[in-house]
């Protein structure tokens, strides 16, 4: 099998770090393959470093985000898509490690499968290549409903995890572009709704650097970074999901947010949050709003004395 693979990876200042994420590229065992990186408008050095790697290297290719299109990683990556010419996409982040055979196990495996998906384990710090000799991460378990497991979170998968036929991928794009955070997870929940074909490879073939800034980790260490893309992200998860138990999981999930944002003393985002519940109908069942009433008195009662504190977080569990 020798078939083109495009690796799509949306770039933003990551000069410092980016070297090491393509050069794991380049020593992949499958050969036939084009990285196509997105710059996101970096305002360091990022471009430079990747001409480096141009101009040694020609199946890197680098592109700049058309100034027409919207800030982020994921219209960097639908526009990546939109100038691709293999088979098959491989989305990649710009801090990233590949195992050396990570492209090769995929090809091999995806036969008339729609993806094929793998293990990824998290690094701090310098990368230590004798993780690629180490195995550490628990086997993943295929389940019978992927759409039902990957909503409730038992069946995990990330955007840089899936290794897609193009002709499957292009089926569900663009990808959400005003979302910047949960932009996988809503693209995923599409896809599997619609029950494809795909394998899971019990191999870790991605090491993610769990250190280093992102909008996820800013998301949940500042509440107000993030909680308008991901309760849009969660209104379209919900639009495919009608089972109470589910349901009312993503309703804990969602209060998890609030109360955080209680935390925090943001008393715009909590509301915004009980706002959603309400709107999304989750409250659907006579105990469930018995619990709503007691959380919105004290929520309430907070927010006029604007206290937040954790402590006060045992008023608001369902």
């Amino acid at each position: 099998m020798n078939q083109l693979i495009s690796i799509i990876i949306p770039a933003y200042n990551r000069a410092h770090i980016i070297g090491e994420t393509l050069d794991s590229i380049i020593a992949q065992t499958y050969k036939n393959w084009e990285c196509i990186i997105v710059d996101d408008g970096s305002s360091d050095s990022t471009r430079k470093a990747i001409e480096g790697y141009v101009v040694i290297d020609p199946r890197f290719k680098l592109l700049c985000r058309p100034v027409e299109l919207p800030k982020g990683p994921s219209a960097c990556r639908n526009y990546g898509v939109s100038r691709s010419l293999g088979e098959y996409i491989q989305f990649f982040d710009s801090d990233d490690i590949m195992h050396p055979d990570h492209l090769k196990f995929k090809i091999d495996a995806i036969a008339d499968n729609d993806f094929v998906t793998c293990k990824i384990e998290g690094f701090v710090g310098d990368f230590d290549v004798d993780l690629f000799n180490e195995d550490r991460v628990k086997d993943l378990v295929k389940p019978l409903n992927a759409f039902k497991s990957f909503v409730k979170g038992d069946f995990l998968m990330c955007m840089v995890v899936p290794f897609w036929k193009k002709k499957t991928l292009e089926l569900f794009l663009p990808m959400r572009e005003d979302l910047h955070i949960l932009e996988d997870r809503e693209l995923h929940t599409r896809i599997l709704y619609t029950e494809p074909n795909f394998k899971v490879i019990n191999k870790t073939l991605i090491y993610y650097r769990r250190d280093l800034e992102s909008s996820t980790n800013s998301f949940f260490s500042r509440i107000d970074f993030g909680i308008d893309s991901y309760l849009k992200a969660m209104e379209s998860v919900l639009s495919y999901v009608d089972d109470p138990e589910t349901r009312l999981i993503l309703l804990k999930r969602i209060l998890g947010f609030f109360r955080q944002a209680l935390a925090e003393r943001d008393f715009a985002a909590a509301g915004k949050c009980l706002d959603f519940t309400k709107k999304s109908n989750l409250w659907n069942s006579p105990s469930l709003r018995v619990k709503k009433y007691r959380i919105l008195f004290f929520y309430q009662l907070l927010k006029i004395v604007k206290k937040g504190d954790t402590r006060f977080k045992f008023l608001f569990k369902i």
